[in-house]
């Protein structure tokens, strides 16, 4: 599997988007260059290119997870899959240029955590999923800034570990906070 085209930063059009969710039985529309066009006036064409992107990705991550189901657990065959990811994605060789794929991974799973953990109903464990996610997601951050000695760099470096270290005493106080509660209910319990 050839990562060329990925590694060249040409994106692909709306038109391969959109064929690509055809192919996958997720596309609705007619595909057409008329449709396109409309839909772009709508929502703007970076954004309609942006929701073509994501549905395609939301339809892919599926077929991955299934992919996976199916493996029956195999670690070797999972491990070379992933590493199949990067190397499709160009950040397989590159340790700044991993971080960076991996940073924005871990900042499309902090959106939805984030919106989870603003239901009080869900408790404190989103919470702290949210906050052990930011944390990642800043670390991450300082590792993908590279090796390149500045004081602006360090600064930089120094300001996010602080606030990923904010970040992950947040995620240990609300893991805390549902522990207490827990021991709480075994001792009511025990009783």
């Amino acid at each position: 599997m050839d990562s060329k085209r990925l590694r060249s930063g040409e994106p692909a059009t709306v038109e391969q988007l959109a064929t690509a969710l055809v192919s996958l039985g997720m596309y609705t529309g007619t595909n057409s260059a008329a449709e396109h066009s409309e839909e772009s006036a709508r929502f703007g064409a970076k954004h309609y290119r942006m929701r073509l992107a994501n549905a395609l990705l939301g339809a892919v991550q599926v077929e991955a997870m299934l992919a996976e189901t199916l493996a029956d657990g195999d670690v070797e065959e999972m491990a070379d899959a992933h590493r199949q990811q990067l190397k499709t994605a160009g950040a397989d060789d590159d340790p700044e240029k991993l971080a960076g794929f991996l940073r924005w991974q871990v900042l499309r799973v902090c959106g939805p955590l984030r919106l989870i953990a603003q239901d009080p109903s869900t408790g404190p464990i989103p919470l702290a999923a949210a906050h052990a996610a930011d944390a990642l997601h800043r670390l991450l951050g300082v590792i993908g800034a590279g090796q390149v000695p500045s004081i602006e760099n360090a600064k930089h470096g120094i300001a996010e570990m602080d606030a990923a270290r904010e970040s992950l005493v947040l995620a240990i106080s609300n893991v805390d906070i549902l522990l207490d509660m827990l021991a709480g209910l075994l001792d009511v319990l025990d009783d």
